[in-house]
């Protein structure tokens, strides 16, 4: 099992790691204060649904940056560090702008009655007051982390830069084809998340879960992408054609959903999920044309790069084999997402 060895790599996850306490330390102490204040009935609006929307996604967020993070060491992928600078500071946008929705959402809970006399959300309770300060705690705690690990790439940059000229010395073309692999294994996982977070959302908004067919329809898509996730890696990485040409045949399918649901949402005023449905449309469009560049590129050489052949020896740190890479001996290989 891979453990970071080096200062960098140990200090890179060690940041990843107290950003994602720290941060769903306080986002479950807002959470469990607005639910403890609010009346039952509020449930039954789409705005006491806000706050666990904000809470599920940013669960979700943060388990799967560890996962990345972790995993981007192992391999001494650059390309998902970067990856995951960009996706560290696309959180903090999103946390920047959950103190405005949270108020809105209070504010409309405190103006509607049960039975014209009881307030969804009572103003004695002072709600707003007791969780701002967690708010702001989690931008902050957010802003510093994604300051850090774009320092911490940098550094590792230099470290991982070794390994990519051992292993594929001077070889322009061969380093082309598997920057391409890199971008597109690493578009795949954060296509997963993004896919992932809209889904979570669909499904934290739907009111009457019970009378809605989208609500099972989202939980499914979940496992679904999942599997896709790694039906995608293990194509790619075994040069797989057919298998290639149907995920990219599911990704057009994820494209046109996301049309249709862009088309409802269009009339709605949830802005910040248009975004998010946006940015996952985005996203796919750009591993379709990363999946075409890879199959372009199957028997060419890549995969000697990418399956398991003969394990290096442990006490080379740049050259680490892992249970799912391995290299041959004499001509040490490397996967390098």
């Amino acid at each position: 099992m891979y453990f970071p060895n080096t200062i960098w790599t140990r200090l890179f996850l060690a940041v990843a790691f107290v950003q994602s306490l720290l941060a769903l330390g306080l986002e479950g102490y807002v959470f469990t204060t607005v639910e403890n204040d609010m009346e039952p009935e509020a449930v039954q609006g789409i705005n006491g649904h806000t706050v666990p929307m904000y809470f599920s996604l940013f669960i979700f967020a943060f388990v799967f940056e560890l996962v990345v993070v972790y995993d981007a060491l192992r391999l001494n992928s650059m390309i998902q560090l970067v990856g995951l600078c960009i996706y560290n500071f696309l959180l903090l946008m999103y946390a920047a702008v959950q103190p405005l929705h949270v108020k809105k959402s209070l504010d409309a809970l405190s103006g509607s009655f049960i039975l014209g006399v009881k307030p969804m959300l009572s103003p004695d309770h002072h709600t707003w007051e007791r969780i701002h300060p967690a708010l702001i705690v989690v931008i902050l705690v957010q802003a510093v982390a994604t300051a850090a690990m774009s320092f911490l790439t940098y550094k590792l940059h230099f470290e991982f830069a070794w390994v990519v000229y051992k292993v594929l010395h001077a070889d322009l073309q061969m380093r082309r084809r598997l920057l391409n692999f890199q971008i597109y294994m690493a578009l795949i996982k954060f296509d997963f998340f993004f896919l992932l977070g809209f889904l979570v959302q669909i499904i934290t908004l739907i009111v009457h879960p019970q009378d809605d067919p989208e609500f099972g329809l989202s939980i499914a898509g979940i496992f679904i992408a999942l599997a896709f996730m790694f039906l995608a890696i293990y194509f790619a990485t075994l040069e797989n054609k057919p298998g290639s040409i149907a995920i990219i045949g599911a990704y057009l399918g994820t494209v046109a959903y996301l049309c249709y649901k862009l088309s409802v949402l269009y009339n709605e005023t949830n802005y910040l999920l248009i975004v998010f449905a946006t940015l996952t449309f985005a996203m796919m469009l750009c591993t379709i044309v990363m999946a075409i560049v890879c199959i372009t590129n199957y028997g060419k050489g890549l995969r000697s790069y990418t399956t398991p052949q003969q394990e290096l020896p442990e006490e080379d740190i740049y050259l680490r084999a892992t249970h799912n890479y391995s290299y041959a001996s004499q001509s040490p290989r490397m996967d390098l997402d």
